[in-house]
Parts: structure tokens; C-alpha cells; sequence
């Protein structure tokens, strides 16, 4: 078989948009007859980047099981190459018409030529600066620390960059990027092409010192463009690992080209650099250990295939409660994110953090709490939510991706900026101090401007919450409370601790309190129509319970798991939300609400300030008399097919599924992919 003139070597990790578009672009890329071939490497890839090389009898794939690297890819495909010439392509590279012809005849024009590389240029068409001089002391200084910002190190870095060069016409460069480099096979060592001690950084600056050692020129040319769009696969490591990578090759590299003295500077100006870069707070650097990693020249093992961001979720409720916002919207995050759910801290002290995958994406963590008391006192929750940062930071840098934060409880405000995360939302689900005593507020009202303060993004499940939250200069964006009308579907078993329970049922289902239940109106509607049965299901504090005595058909059912509540709600006639109005939760648009309607049950609630915007069937009622009405003609419009129609449509216009297309637009808003 006649041996091809171009090997090109293309490895995929988690790429398959930017491989098809890379593939696609080849053919055309040749015009003069050269001949080809393609092996593509995928380094297990999980998102399909391997099947786009699938079938294409063009292409030769190999499949690894796992992420072995940039270097370890092409030294693979390289052992099975034919060509006489060696074509490195990054995934993300798309070659323009006749591009690959042109790299082919300048180095059948110029023998002594190495190596060329073509014209880069960003997707918009504009130049891409993409050629180096070999790394010195100076200039590496210049690319590790602030100091590129210097004047004389600005020169050097400016000049390492080869940012003031002219490019418009062929020229050497000692480092062009290897993204797309035609190499010369007589100018490689026989077995492999890329040192795998840089498995993703570095390895072309080694291979271009080599071929420079050896008395080889690498040169570009302008005759031959291509579109990079730049760190396609790198991107997907998050800020924080790659900067380790980075660091760590590049001492790796200098450890082969420095002396021993200018190395030790080197790293204690770093470090130093480093240490100032954490005092001021700066996001995205890798913690100090991993730092002294790098330095040492470690660039920080491989990440494996799940490469989704993380959305570090601090929920003001436990996972176990299981019937919330919180878990409605963590479930719908987890099939586009990695989520660690994080539960709120007890009044306790545990030194102990554990973390425990729950569902497919999903994760819980339980934070460590080392002093008691932090739900109370500013200065312990501090301390607290300081240290499990730390813990929890430490846990997510073994299992790289960029990361988002996400605060539903206002107390985790001080981790805000300590766990690398490139964006921020705050979730208003509830009013956090309106749960405390008095003398607790102003420690959860501070928490709470700090929160929505470091907000890129602040969402809100009721209209009626943004005037009760301090302002960021962002919009809140409203995310309301929703339902799974699958659940709660109209036909299927009702609750046998109903069966006993005469009709018509009245029923509610949340929490019989004083802050959000309004126990005299529902006492004072019982004693006005002993006839109708009033089921209450959910937990009862002693002076909701303390209104409600003597009335034999108010029946406190207590709390049931919210796997029962669909057949419960079947069961009732109608359904209740009367809420207190000048209490401390008229803000909140209840999600039963749409639970009730799922259920095709006519509803009947306080006319709570969320639901005056809000195009849906109810009946409202503000005082005993108006409630009694208003439960009279629900209970005569229950059975109409009509108005059971309706209240249907009106569920299925409010799924959680739906509030999940909009979060995740709205995430990718603020750069949360």
C-alpha cells in the first residue's frame, strides 16, 4: 500500500461539536492531490466525540478508556502513522480550503525547514497570535506572576509572544503552537513525537527546543489560514486545575532548561506572587498546596470523563426533607451539571464532613461544623462556613470542572469567592429571617445583603418577593415554584387515612403554624359550617393546635412523606392555602398551589400580593364570610369537567421540567457552561 504524504494526528477528550467541524473541514483543505490519512485519538470521551469519527472510512479511531492526555494521544496515533509527513491537529482547528496543500508545498519548498505552522485566526476572522519564543527566566517570570505587567517584564513577556511581529509573510518562529503543525518525520525521533511528562501543557515548547537542539527551523506561513477556536477540551478543566497544569509543566519544562539557582528564585517568587494573589482575594487560583505541587513540578493528575461544571448548591433545607424547590431544582440542574447539594448547618459542632452521591449527577454533603452555635452567632458562622469551604474546595479540586455557586440559604454567605467559582446565584425561595427570633434578624438581614450583593444572578420563586430583598444592581429574574403534574395526576389512589373522613373535604397540606397558617381563619370557617370536613397534613405547633381545639371536624392529620401526598391531595375536595396577611410569608406563591390544580382540584386561597399577576384558576377570600362563599362555589364547580380542564392546563403551563429549559438559559447567560 502506497504510504500517504500526511499523517494528521488528531486527539479528542469531550469535543464532539468542535471534532465534527474539525473532520468536516480536511477534504476541502486539500487541492493539489496530496494524499492522507486520519487517526483520530479519543481519550474516553463521554459526550459522542468518538462516534464522530465513527464509520468515516477517512478515519482511523482509537478508543482509550480513559483521559491518558495530549501528549500520550498523538504519541498513540503517531506509532501507527504512515506519512512522511506529520500533521498535529487540535480538535478544535477547522482547516480552510486548501490550507493543508499550502503547509505541504512550503516544506517540499524548503528543505531545511522542520516544521510549519499556518495563519491562525479566531472564529470572527481576526488574527490569533500564536507563536513563541522559547520560555527564559525572564519571561517565564512574565507568564507566571503579575509581574508581566511590569514595564521590563512587560517587553520580555510581549516579546516571549511575539505580539509586535509581522506575520504577513513566511517566516521562523522557534515555538509556533502546535494546534496545527506540519512536521517533517525525518526531523522526530522514531517512537514517539510529544513527551508525556506534559500531558496537556508544554509538550509542543519541548518538542520545538528539541528540534531547535538538533538544528532544525520551524517556521510559519501566512499562505495557509486556519480557525482555532482555542482550548476547546482545556476550557472543560475549570479555571483551578488548569492553572496548576499550566504552572506545573512549565516548571517542568524549566527544570530541563534552567540552572538550579534560578530555578529555587523562580519558585519563591511565585509562590510569593501566589500568596498575594489569595490575600487579595483573586478568583480562580488553585490553593497554596496545590501551588507547592506545581512548583515542585507536579501538573496535577488527569481528570476522568465527567468534565460538566459543578453547581455548589448551599440549601437552606436537608436533602432527607425531599419535598422542596430546593430538590425540585437541584434534580433538573443535575442532568446538565455535576450538583453537590450542601446542607445547612445544625446549631451543633461536628468536626466531620461527608459527601455521598444521591442520584445520577447529584451529590450531598454534609459540611463539618467545628464550633457550635453558628446559626446564631455572626462570628462562629464565620468560622464555620470558612472552614467547610476549605473541606468542600479541597473535595471539588480532586474532581475538576469549572463551578458555579449557588446560595439558597443566606448564612452561607461567607463562602462567597472561596470555592473558585466563576459565577453566582442567589435563590430567594424564602425570607431566611423571617424564621428566627427578633434579636436574630439582623445577623440573617446582614447575611442576606451579602448574599444578593455577590450575586451575578438573583432569581425569585414568588412576584412578590423582589420588594422585600436588598438590591444588587442586577433584575431579579422570577423562577417561580412550580409542580410535577405526573405526580400529582388527577386519577389514581387516594390516601386511606382519608377513607374515614367524611366529604366534602376541605383539605391543606404544609406546615399548621403562626408565622404562614392562618389557624383563626380556618378555625372560625370550621365553626361556621360544622358540615364540611377540614383536613389539615403536615407538621402543627402548639398554638396553631391551641385555636383549632374543640372543633371535631378540623382533622391534624400530622405530617406524611411527600411520596404519599398526591394520593392524600386526590382525596380532598378542594384545596386550601389560607395564608396569614399581614404575617411573615404573604411574599410566597406556594407551589401546592399548582400541586392542587394538578390534581384538578378547585383551589381557595387568601389573596396573597404573588398571586395578583398571576393567570391562573382560583377563588379568593380574605375574611370567614368571603371564605365560606368561595369554598361554596368550589365545591360546586369540583366535579365539572370543564373547570377541571383548566385547572390542568393551568398546572402543565407550570412544571418543574419547564422551569428547568429556563434556569438553564439563564445559566449559560452568565457563563454557567
Amino acid at each position: 500500500m502506497t504510504a500517504p504524504d500526511v499523517s494528521i494526528l488528531i486527539v479528542s477528550w469531550n469535543t464532539r461539536s468542535s471534532t465534527e467541524r474539525c473532520l468536516a473541514s480536511i477534504a476541502s483543505s486539500v487541492d493539489d492531490g496530496t494524499r492522507y490519512e486520519i487517526i483520530l485519538v479519543d481519550n474516553g470521551s463521554r459526550d459522542g466525540s468518538a462516534e464522530a469519527g465513527e464509520g468515516r472510512e477517512d478515519v482511523r479511531l482509537i478508543r482509550n478508556s480513559g483521559n491518558r492526555g495530549y501528549a500520550a494521544g498523538v504519541n498513540q496515533a503517531y506509532a501507527g502513522a504512515r506519512g512522511k509527513m506529520i500533521l498535529l491537529l487540535n480538535s478544535d482547528v477547522q482547516l480552510t480550503p486548501g490550507s493543508l496543500s499550502a503547509l505541504v508545498r512550503f516544506l517540499r519548498r524548503h528543505p531545511d525547514a522542520a516544521g510549519v505552522a499556518p495563519l491562525y485566526r479566531y472564529p470572527d476572522g481576526s488574527f490569533q497570535p500564536h507563536y513563541y519564543r522559547l520560555p527564559t527566566f525572564a519571561s517565564s517570570l512574565a507568564l507566571a506572576t503579575g509581574f508581566r505587567f511590569l514595564p521590563p517584564f512587560a517587553r520580555r513577556f510581549r516579546s516571549y509572544r511575539m505580539l509586535d511581529e509581522d506575520f504577513s509573510c513566511p517566516r521562523p518562529v522557534e515555538q509556533p503552537s502546535a494546534s496545527c503543525l506540519l512536521l517533517r518525520r525525518s526531523c522526530l525521533p522514531p517512537g514517539s513525537v510529544l513527551d508525556e511528562r506534559y500531558p496537556i501543557f508544554f509538550n509542543d515548547v519541548d518538542l520545538a527546543r528539541r528540534i531547535a537542539g538538533a538544528g532544525g527551523t520551524m517556521w510559519m506561513t501566512p499562505e495557509a489560514a486556519v480557525v482555532h477556536e482555542l482550548g476547546a477540551s482545556t476550557r472543560l478543566l475549570g479555571d483551578t486545575l488548569r492553572a496548576r497544569h499550566h504552572l506545573g509543566s512549565l516548571v517542568r519544562y524549566l527544570q530541563t532548561t534552567l540552572p538550579r539557582a534560578l530555578l529555587v528564585v523562580f519558585r519563591i517568587v511565585v509562590l510569593a506572587d501566589r500568596i498575594l494573589r489569595r490575600l487579595l482575594r483573586r478568583e480562580g487560583e488553585p490553593p497554596l498546596r496545590d501551588v507547592w505541587r506545581a512548583l515542585r513540578g507536579d501538573p496535577a493528575p488527569l481528570p476522568d470523563w465527567d468534565v460538566r461544571p459543578w453547581i455548589v448548591y448551599f440549601a437552606a433545607i436537608p436533602w432527607a426533607s425531599e419535598a422542596h424547590r430546593q430538590h425540585e431544582l437541584a434534580r433538573q440542574l443535575a442532568r446538565d451539571y455535576r450538583l453537590l447539594f450542601v446542607e445547612p448547618a445544625g446549631l451543633g459542632s461536628s468536626r466531620r464532613m461527608s459527601v455521598e452521591q444521591v442520584g445520577p449527577g447529584l451529590w450531598r454533603a454534609r459540611p463539618a461544623t467545628l464550633l457550635p452555635l453558628g446559626r446564631l452567632l455572626p462570628a462562629v458562622n464565620l468560622v464555620n462556613r470558612r472552614v467547610a469551604a476549605r473541606r468542600l474546595r479541597r473535595w471539588l479540586d480532586e474532581r475538576p470542572g469549572r463551578r458555579l455557586l449557588w446560595i439558597d440559604e443566606d448564612l452561607a454567605a461567607p463562602v462567597v469567592g472561596r470555592l473558585g467559582e466563576s459565577a453566582r446565584v442567589y435563590d430567594a425561595t424564602d425570607l431566611d429571617w423571617t424564621f428566627t427570633r427578633r434579636w436574630n434578624r439582623p445577623h440573617l438581614r446582614r447575611a442576606l445583603r451579602r448574599a444578593v450583593g455577590s450575586a451575578n444572578l438573583v432569581l425569585v420563586s414568588s412576584p412578590a418577593l423582589p420588594r422585600h430583598l436588598p438590591t444588587n444592581g442586577t433584575r431579579p429574574v422570577e423562577l417561580l415554584n412550580a409542580c410535577d403534574p405526573e405526580r400529582f395526576r388527577p386519577k389514581g389512589p387516594q390516601a386511606e387515612a382519608l377513607a374515614s373522613i367524611p366529604r366534602p373535604r376541605l383539605g391543606y397540606a404544609g406546615a399548621v403554624d403562626e408565622r404562614a397558617f392562618d389557624a383563626a381563619l380556618v378555625a372560625a370557617v370550621a365553626a361556621r359550617r360544622p358540615d364540611w370536613s377540614i383536613v389539615l397534613v403536615g407538621p402543627s405547633s402548639p398554638a396553631a393546635r391551641r385555636r383549632l381545639d374543640g372543633l371535631v371536624n378540623v382533622h391534624l392529620l400530622g405530617p406524611f412523606p411527600y411520596r404519599e401526598m398526591p394520593d392524600l391531595v386526590r382525596g380532598f375536595d378542594v384545596g386550601l392555602i389560607p395564608y396569614r396577611l399581614d404575617g411573615l410569608a404573604d411574599y410566597v406563591l406556594p407551589k401546592k398551589f399548582f400541586e392542587y390544580l394538578a390534581a384538578g382540584k378547585p383551589v381557595v386561597t387568601t389573596p396573597l400580593p404573588a398571586f395578583r399577576s398571576l393567570d391562573a384558576p382560583r377563588h379568593e377570600a380574605a375574611t370567614a364570610e368571603e371564605f365560606v362563599a368561595a369554598v361554596e362555589v368550589a365545591l360546586a364547580e369540583a366535579t365539572h369537567t370543564g373547570h377541571a380542564r383548566d385547572r390542568r392546563k393551568a398546572a402543565l403551563a407550570n412544571t418543574w421540567d419547564a422551569r428547568g429549559a429556563q434556569l438553564r438559559t439563564l445559566l449559560e447567560a452568565i457563563g454557567g457552561r
